[in-house]
């Protein structure tokens, strides 16, 4: 066992060095990505959201109503976002950004960035965006000077990765209007899917602010002062709440028109104050504006809802933290040995079915439980390094074990039942070469006047018989749960309690035996129609102590039994013909039925190299199959013996007389006759010396 748990720990180390390799070179990357994106949907919970982040968007309807209204396609005149800051303004919403570029100025001449830049200047809480790039073009100086300004107001983690050389600012105006700048280049992962963001990024000596760090440090200086969990790669990963729709959202159309509202003394079709200490992301949803990206939850969703998320995950200090490299590495390393020890030891296949389940599932738990307590922790990596020590324990299984247990199986079904030989794979240690004392029911078999059938019939027709006959022989004891010792010509030996404990065997022993005899009855017609031969058996059972195991050479052994015990159950068979019956059992046997099966006392004998006499008995049959009129004979039979062993041989032989066509009856009567006429000396013990083996 020991062997096997190094084997399995081996299988495990090499899986993890595998799955380790997989794991630094990349290939489970993507499949992370899909499984994290899973834990998100599983936790997914939209009530959760921030409700203090809204949404305005240039949706569809908000691109209808202008163009209907005041024969305005987009780009709209800047004029017309200045009625949404006065807006939220008057509603004293926290903070908004526009996720909107406006680095050309406007079509509409000078007045139109003027306007704007009045409204955002008197709100003093307008954010505009920047976009960095790593290309070294030139860079405007008032875009650097205020870089530079709030740079400095907005310090914070910079990603690790390049120095960006290059900056496209809004016009000059409005930055100079702005409460703060943001980037908005960010990268998705490279399938696509944003799930982190950077919180700063270095340009030159500056840093520049992500869209959600420069919100989070306005509105909310504290929320952003902690420090702030990132990954490997500098990034925040982002706590998504839910699909697209999580934020409250309205159409930018419909808010200026409630700035009108306003303005002409109506009552606006929203109320500013719904916008009190809100932060407003102002951004583009209709399809033709290409501002569509996607998230974990949604597939396609406005670029600044994704903003909205990561700026959600700031201020709730929902931090998502990854899970230390060498812990990760450890956890896997412990679960790939595990896996590796259990496919080695456990030797059920259901058994072994449910382990692999339950380590397959640890992985998922984990993960799932991490999740819960805000931390990713790998699960392909893991997954992976567990079905690849599976797959490697069941191919070396395969290739080991699986051989022995198929070579086991060739070599013994002939000889033993499918109950037996199951038992044999869960313990191959029982084939080792060496016995064990246990009791056995020892099973001896002989065809009568075998010599006289054989001389009868042609080589081919003889063993043609033995086949047939021998093959339904070893059926029944099989079946029965015997172990096949051994043929000697048309003998079988067999025996049962070995190598498996059967507490029964003694009663199966005898039933096998009851079963042979009306099998060969029922098989007598065919035999002498096909060979001219019908057959007759004698069986001898003897249950007791015996030495058995593999007895032999290292290179050659035979799965035996031997004893006194089993030498008792040839004598027994041996006198079957000297009795006249077909079974013989000793009282062992007997004792051991617990009345189940129905014996008839036959004599009290003292065998060839026993000293001690023992009773010997004949099953008749099982106690339910047996009819009143033949229960009636059998107790005729036994009065009869009782008076013999009285040595009243006159009442004796008139009993045994009765019982016409009974062999054993007839040959009582015979010694009461002779006992009549030469009286056994005194003291007789009614003992029957067998002089023959």
């Amino acid at each position: 066992m020991r062997n096997k748990a190094l084997r399995g720990v081996l299988v495990g180390i090499a899986a993890f060095a595998l799955a380790g390799l997989f794991q630094v070179l990349g290939f489970f990357r993507v499949l992370e990505w899909k499984s994290w994106d899973a834990r998100l949907r599983l936790f997914a919970d939209s009530a959760r959201a921030d409700r203090g982040i809204v949404l305005v968007l240039v949706d569809q309807y908000s691109l209808d109503v202008v163009r209907k209204q005041q024969s305005l396609s987009w780009p709209w005149p800047r004029e017309y976002y200045s009625y949404l800051v006065e807006y939220l303004r008057s509603g004293n919403a926290a903070a908004c950004f526009f996720d909107i570029a406006m680095t050309e100025p406007s079509v509409y001449g000078v007045a139109d960035d003027n306007a704007l830049a009045r409204s955002a200047s008197a709100s003093g809480r307008v954010f505009f965006p920047v976009a960095l790039s790593e290309a070294d073009n030139e860079t405007d100086a008032d875009a650097l000077a205020a870089v530079k300004t709030f740079s400095a107001r907005n310090p914070g983690p910079v990603q690790a990765g390049p120095i960006y050389r290059s900056l496209t600012a809004p016009v000059p105006v409005l930055l100079g209007s702005a409460a703060g700048i943001a980037n908005v280049q960010v990268k998705p992962d490279d399938d696509g899917i944003y799930r982190r963001m950077p919180l700063a990024f270095r340009f030159g000596d500056s840093d520049v602010p992500s869209v959600p760090w420069a919100l989070a440090r306005f509105v909310k200086r504290d929320a952003a002062a902690a420090p702030v969990p990132l990954d490997p790669s500098g990034q925040m990963i982002i706590r998504y709440w839910g699909k697209a729709g999580t934020y409250r959202s309205y159409p930018m159309a419909a808010l200026v028109n409630s700035w009108a509202q306003i303005q002409e003394g109506r009552s606006p079709q929203v109320p500013p104050s719904e916008f009190a200490g809100k932060v407003i992301l102002v951004g583009l949803s209709a399809v033709g504006l290409h501002d569509l990206k996607a998230s974990p939850l949604s597939a396609v969703l406005p670029g600044v809802e994704i903003l909205a998320a990561a700026l959600d995950t700031l201020l709730q200090r929902r931090f998502i933290r990854v899970v230390p490299g060498l812990a990760s590495a450890v956890f896997v390393a412990l679960l790939a040995l595990s896996a590796g020890a259990v496919a080695s030891l456990i030797r059920k296949t259901g058994f072994l079915v449910v382990a692999f389940i339950g380590i397959l599932a640890v992985p998922v738990i984990a993960a799932v439980v991490a999740f819960a307590g805000r931390f990713w922790l790998n699960f392909v990596f893991p997954e992976s390094a567990v079905l690849l020590t599976v797959t490697g324990a069941a191919a070396l299984n395969y290739g080991t074990e699986g051989k022995e247990r198929r070579f086991i199986k060739g070599a013994f079904h002939h000889y033993l039942s499918p109950a037996v030989i199951d038992g044999i794979l869960k313990n191959p240690g029982l084939l080792r070469l060496g016995g064990e004392e246990r009791d056995v029911t020892s099973f001896f078999s002989d065809i009568a006047g075998f010599t006289s059938v054989s001389e009868k019939l042609a080589p081919p027709d003889l063993v043609a018989l033995l086949n047939a006959y021998l093959t339904e022989m070893t059926d029944i004891i099989l079946d029965a749960g015997g172990t096949l010792d051994k043929y000697e010509g048309d003998a079988i030996v067999a025996f049962w309690n070995a190598p498996l404990d059967d507490p029964d065997h003694a009663l199966r022993a005898c039933r096998a035996a009851l079963a042979c005899q009306a099998k060969l009855a029922d098989m007598a017609p065919e035999l002498e129609a096909r060979f001219g031969q019908a057959l007759r058996m004698r069986i001898g059972l003897n249950s007791g102590p015996a030495v058995v195991g593999n007895m032999g050479s290292r290179r050659r052994f035979d799965y035996t039994a031997m004893g006194d015990t089993v030498n008792l159950a040839a004598r027994l068979e041996s006198a079957c013909k000297q009795y006249r019956v077909a079974i013989l059992a000793g009282e062992s046997t007997v004792r051991a039925l617990r009345g189940e099966v129905v014996v008839r006392d036959v004599d009290r004998v003292r065998v060839v190299g026993r000293a001690e006499p023992c009773g010997i008995f004949e099953p008749v049959g099982a106690r339910e199959a047996l009819t009143p009129a033949a229960l009636g004979r059998m107790k005729i039979y036994h009065d009869g013996l009782a008076f013999y062993r009285l040595r009243r041989w006159d009442r004796a032989e008139e009993l045994f007389r009765s019982l016409d066509g009974d062999a054993l009856s007839a040959l009582y009567a015979e010694r009461c006759r002779r006992y009549r006429r030469e009286p056994p000396p005194e003291p007789w013990d009614g003992v029957t010396d067998l002089s023959s083996k």
